[in-house]
């Protein structure tokens, strides 16, 4: 099992951009110099709102690439259907080349209406343009050369420079945004990075379709490992834990889901993440990396407010972590 950081990056009000990036750039120069079991960074993208103030992930992935020496980092949902596809393809073969194929690609289909609409895409063939872009940005990064000719891009060859190093051996991983989307991967035997917000029955029964799909397809996904989000507020007074989530997620719960009852949804979220004391999350964790057939799992602790306590219970994380670890 493999342990990373992911990055929300919400602006909570009062909080300026700058403390918000800044506590991001400090706490994976902290990770990469002193926690030698955390491997990965992954940033996500989000558009319009103070709920995650980072839209281009792979430009913030390529400043923290250059800061660091040893994590592998990368986008936690680069959404491609609402980007060129020959634009994140040289993207990443650049940042593979500098960072000595430190980067990592994890790629989305757009899930807001509203984007669809901003960025003029057309939501009846959103599945079929997300299929397109992603055809495109794999044949470059695997051949270093791409083209097209269908209903949403036509170009001649043309090739993509500087050529990436990694080719196949590049990390590609897939946002599980839709039952389509996870079909569409299981068919490739794509890795998902299950949506952080999802509720776990929602996100073990996209991981029973993804079995379905490849055993149905003959495809063999037994080395396939998933990415599971996990927000982390552990704290010795379980109250203090869950009012500091509770203020950290409540405006993107009213954002994202304004349709539903708000109270319900956040206690969702904390019964489901490792919120409260260091008694409240093992077991339920374990629980979910099983139902969804996790490997990998990444850690945001953005919602603690003290600082202190956070490299505490990375130091915690960091110890339980080796001790499993096989021994030479």
């Amino acid at each position: 099992m493999n342990f990373g950081l992911f990055f929300l990056n919400f602006q909570l009000e009062k909080t300026s951009s700058e403390t918000v990036l800044d506590n991001m750039i400090n706490m994976v120069s902290l990770v990469d110099k002193d926690y030698k079991n955390f491997t990965t960074v992954l940033v996500n993208e989000h558009h319009f709102s103070k709920n995650g103030i980072v839209g281009a992930p792979i430009t913030a992935a390529s400043f923290l690439l250059g800061l660091t020496e040893r994590l592998h980092i990368g986008s936690l949902n680069q959404v491609i259907t609402t980007h060129h596809p020959v634009r994140i393809a040289e993207e990443a073969s650049l940042l593979d080349q500098m960072s000595d194929s430190r980067f990592i690609l994890g790629l989305s289909d757009c899930i807001n209406d509203f984007e669809m609409d901003f960025f003029k895409r057309q939501r009846d063939s959103q599945q079929l343009q997300f299929e397109a872009c992603y055809e495109i940005i794999n044949e470059a990064i695997t051949t270093n050369y791409c083209q097209a000719n269908n209903d949403f891009y036509n170009f001649p060859r043309i090739s993509i420079n500087p050529h990436c190093l990694s080719k196949e051996n590049m990390k590609q991983y897939i946002l599980a945004s839709s039952v389509s989307v996870v079909e569409w991967a299981a068919k490739k035997a794509l890795p998902l990075t299950y949506r952080w917000s999802d509720s776990l029955e929602d996100k073990e029964i996209l991981y029973k379709r993804y079995l379905d799909v490849a055993a149905n397809h003959n495809i063999d996904v037994s080395n396939v490992e998933h990415q599971f989000p996990l927000l982390v507020n552990l704290n010795h007074d379980r109250d203090v834990a869950h009012q500091e989530a509770t203020t950290y997620l409540a405006s993107y719960i009213a954002e994202v889901y304004p349709h539903l009852n708000q109270q319900q949804k956040m206690a969702e979220l904390i019964s489901q993440h490792a919120i409260g004391t260091d008694n409240d999350y093992y077991e339920s964790t374990l629980n979910a990396l099983e139902r969804t057939g996790s490997k990998n799992v990444l850690l945001s602790f953005e919602s603690m407010k003290n600082h202190d306590d956070v490299v505490n219970v990375i130091n915690m994380v960091n110890e339980k972590i080796q001790k499993n670890l096989p021994s030479s």
